[in-house]
């Protein structure tokens, strides 16, 4: 299952040269717990790290923090009508 948070981490390793986690908790100023946290799924990726991330990555914040409610959605509704918002937001990001 894909999920937003780690995606966002490794690719930001893998764009920054990054060899740990430590790395990339030094580089986005949180504790390496925080990074660890968002691996192992008890948490998911704030918002306010989502910002951090996006621009670390030169990426549009919207289909990131879009994607981001959909992972956190826990009503099915409300899950399925963030996927439409994702999507809608990937598309104009892909123009």
């Amino acid at each position: 299952m894909k999920n937003t948070t780690t995606d966002l981490m490794d690719e930001i390793k893998e764009i920054k040269g990054l060899q740990s986690d430590y790395a990339l908790a030094k580089l986005l100023a949180v504790r390496p717990q925080t990074i660890n946290s968002y691996r192992t799924g008890r948490t998911q990726m704030s918002d306010e790290m989502a910002l951090k991330a996006t621009r670390v990555l030169g990426r549009r914040l919207a289909p990131v923090l879009a994607q981001l409610a959909v992972e956190r959605a826990v009503d099915p509704e409300v899950k399925k009508a963030w996927q439409e918002v994702a999507k809608l937001l990937s598309r104009r990001s892909a123009k």
